[in-house]
């Protein structure tokens, strides 16, 4: 037998035990390496100068000719084609053209890769900090907000399309009833991103608030 004071102290320690592991195995992330990240992944490589690779051999080159160099924080990639890379989706941030042999050099860290497929709801819309245009991204990026709605691939680049429409072109604004162009754009856009509602049901939504 024990004090009810004494059991009750041990009682909850162990519950906050229990709960730092659960906790703990929940925030745990994945880490990717240089025998797996080429496998359907989702990744953002930062453009380089990549002069610090200029004697290197690289570690590897598939058979398109992309370039591997691989460190212990992350990889460089020396590409011509950069998006749709086999299995993967591979980005490049870039606002400059740094070539190497005619391809552009980007770097990521094993920390920036991401399970890709085409079945859960992985992806998230928004606005790009640094391009300014409206970009996909992984729900696992420190960027992602529960206010963004998470979508497949396939149905996230349905929106990325009907997106690049409206910030775009203006044909569409002659079936929709406005007096302010850039209002109904953001309505649109921010309905698309934030909601599953259709490009439709928003238009339509928009006449009635109007």
């Amino acid at each position: 037998m024990c004090q009810n004071n004494y059991c009750i102290k041990i009682s909850l320690l162990h519950f906050v035990a229990l709960a730092k592991v659960h906790d703990s195995k929940q925030v745990k992330k994945f880490i990717y390496h240089k025998q797996n990240f080429f496998r359907n992944t989702y990744c953002v490589f930062t453009t380089v100068s990549g002069e610090n690779l200029a004697n290197k051999k690289p570690d590897y080159t598939s058979k398109s000719g992309s370039q591997y160099f691989y460190t212990e924080e992350g990889v460089y990639r020396i590409s011509s084609h950069w998006g749709r890379a086999a299995t993967c989706r591979w980005r490049l941030q870039t606002d400059a053209s740094n070539f190497r042999n005619g391809a552009k050099v980007g770097f990521a860290k094993w920390t920036s890769f991401y399970k890709d497929n085409d079945v859960e709801k992985l992806y998230f819309i928004k606005k790009s900090e640094f391009t300014q245009q409206y970009e996909y991204f992984h729900k696992e990026e420190p960027s992602y907000s529960p206010n963004y709605i998470l979508r497949t691939a396939g149905d996230t680049k349905k929106v990325l399309r009907q997106l690049k429409v409206i910030t775009t072109e203006t044909k569409w604004a002659k079936y929709v009833p406005h007096d302010d162009l850039e209002d109904v754009r953001e309505f649109l856009i921010n309905g698309l991103i934030t909601s599953k509602k259709s490009l439709q049901v928003l238009k339509r939504e928009y006449v009635i608030l109007d």
